[in-house]
């Protein structure tokens, strides 16, 4: 039951394993991971560095690196940055490099709208030494090494903000690809859809309520209600509940929804200005609540401290 890859194996054999893509909790500090529209938003050079273990506790268990660099043009009409990740569930490991371009139009005295794209290439590895399906016999629809195919992918997405709202719109994966005799599936094609608003409680006091759902059209539409908090500038206190809802697809009443609900608690803290730090514990309220997810976010901003640009402080 704790050896993950195990499980893995036995499904992949039946010919019902699909490559998802990676999950977040602290996409709402950084939605360039989830959206290349973002890329450039807070026209300052921002560098982003995210570590994920999900499900401590289980061998095998999902764990994500990301690494995202962006900046904007000295007009804050262009934006451009980097995404670097590796994801790693069980026998199967995701490397991609992603090149993001944003072009930022200004639409209203203080609201932007910007369409960005992404583009990339990404490394798929199943490692079928580590897989094992409970019989003596080899099966011959299991790889007997490691099989990899560096394929391309890409990613398109709109984001609108002014001072105190956003919406984005983002779709990941849109080239999906499966050969004849590969043992590699890609991810499936994803759609993003977020927003959120700050609301001024006091002048030390803001709170940022926001949502992100997730499709795919052939699982459960999943969806993020995120509640937030900044205390004077430097403190983000905030909380997330994770559910799933058959939006898109039909799904038998044994399918069990309720048992792919989580939520999770999280912090950014600014040491300084330029310098902070994130932190979110989730819980999944299934049979593995013991086995909770940990993800770590540090961040610095490189702007000089009489840049105009950081007058305005930047909620997301």
């Amino acid at each position: 039951m704790k050896k993950i890859w195990v499980l893995l194996g036995l499904l992949w054999a039946n010919g019902v394993l699909a490559q998802q893509a990676p999950q977040y909790t602290q996409y709402i500090f950084n939605e360039m991971i989830i959206n290349p529209a973002y890329t450039g938003s807070k026209e300052v050079l921002n560098i982003n560095a995210t570590y994920r273990n999900q499900w401590t506790g289980i061998e095998g268990s999902p764990t994500t690196q990301t690494l995202s660099v962006d900046a904007a043009s000295r007009s804050a009409k262009l934006g451009y940055g980097l995404n670097i990740l590796n994801d790693k569930l069980g026998v199967q490991q995701q490397m991609g490099a992603y090149g993001n371009i944003a072009v930022r139009l200004q639409v209203g005295a203080n609201s932007k709208l910007a369409m960005g794209f992404a583009a990339g290439v990404s490394q798929y590895t199943l490692d079928g030494t580590r897989l094992h399906p409970g019989t003596t016999q080899p099966d011959v629809a299991i790889p007997q090494g490691r099989e990899t195919e560096l394929l391309p992918d890409a990613k398109a997405g709109l984001f609108f903000n002014t001072e105190l709202f956003y919406a984005g719109f983002s779709v990941a994966n849109l080239i999906p690809f499966k050969g004849d005799g590969m043992y590699i599936t890609t991810p499936r094609r994803h759609y993003f859809l977020s927003s959120g608003y700050i609301v001024n409680i006091s002048p030390s006091i803001k709170l940022k309520p926001s949502f992100l759902v997730k499709e795919d059209f052939k699982a459960p539409t999943n969806v993020d209600m995120n509640t937030f908090m900044l205390f004077k500038e430097s403190i983000w206190l905030g909380a997330s509940y994770r559910t799933s809802v058959p939006l898109m697809t039909k799904l038998p009443k044994e399918y069990g929804l309720e048992k792919r609900n989580a939520w999770a608690v999280m912090t950014q803290i600014y040491i300084i200005p330029k310098f902070r730090v994130g932190y979110s514990y989730d819980i999944n309220l299934n049979g593995m609540r013991e086995n909770a997810t940990h993800e770590v976010s540090l961040g610095y901003s490189l702007y000089r401290d009489t840049d105009a640009r950081m007058l305005t402080p930047r909620y997301f």
